[in-house]
């Protein structure tokens, strides 16, 4: 399970979801009304966000968006042949808001159905990090600070729900959020693996070396952590905000 600050949850939200009605949006904002030109008028919509939020928002309560400030974070996985257990802490984000562009949107709200592509050049993560387990026959122990970045990176949400009727009124709840990240490329380093830093750079050279492998083996365990906070975050928004007034007609 991942703990994260609240301007994470913001800025995941309103990648995918920037789509409130004229009421909840400050004048600076696009609004998009759900016609033909719906997905269209979304990219370009997220995308003016992004750059108008970079800096905070007043009208959202978000201070300044970079570098992005996460509590903690902890990812598993269990299986062969990398079998490790990281736990993050003090982590910040950097250059996610000013190399990420939305790129598409895919809506069926009659089927309750949003996905969402975006695509980020750089994401920086710079953490106190704890690690533990093995990669292939090797164990691997240590903890200081991590820094791992992921570069041109294609990110796949896909938002399932279902509507309810409160006071008359309709809504929409996720019952699900699928979250799928596709780096060209990943660099890891960790610092004071095995407390010893000749066998550190030797399993960093390892790990960079085999890099698609390890992180195609954690993929799952991020995207599961994500998508589960996502849900719970995306839910507090749309079981207080009616489906018409998220999503204007």
């Amino acid at each position: 399970m991942i703990e994260i600050v609240n301007k994470w949850f913001f800025i995941q939200i309103l990648f995918c979801l920037m789509v409130f009605g004229a009421d909840d949006l400050p004048p600076t904002f696009d609004k998009c009304k759900r016609d033909t030109n719906f997905d269209k008028c979304l990219v370009d919509a997220v995308n003016k966000a992004l750059v108008l939020l970079k800096d905070g928002s007043a009208e959202f309560g978000v201070a300044p968006l970079e570098p992005l400030k996460i509590k903690s974070m902890s990812i598993s996985s269990g299986n062969a042949p990398i079998n490790l257990k990281q736990n993050f802490k003090n982590v910040k984000v950097n250059d996610l808001i000013s190399t990420s562009t939305i790129t598409r949107y895919r809506t069926k709200l009659d089927k309750h159905l949003i996905v969402c592509d975006s695509i980020s050049k750089k994401i920086e993560v710079i953490a106190d990090y704890e690690i533990s387990g093995r990669i292939l026959l090797l164990p691997i122990t240590g903890h200081g600070q991590a820094n791992i970045t992921l570069i041109d990176t294609k990110i796949e949400h896909h938002l399932i729900g279902e509507p309810y009727t409160k006071d008359g009124v309709l809504y929409n709840k996720l019952k699900e959020y699928k979250v799928i990240f596709n780096p060209k490329r990943v660099y890891m380093y960790f610092d004071n693996l095995f407390g010893d830093c000749r066998l550190s750079e030797a399993m960093n050279r390892f790990l960079n070396d085999n890099w698609e492998l390890v992180f195609n083996e954690l993929k799952s365990g991020y995207s599961e952590s994500f998508g589960k906070v996502f849900k719970e975050i995306t839910n507090k928004i749309f079981t207080k905000v009616p489906m018409d007034t998220l999503f204007p007609r």
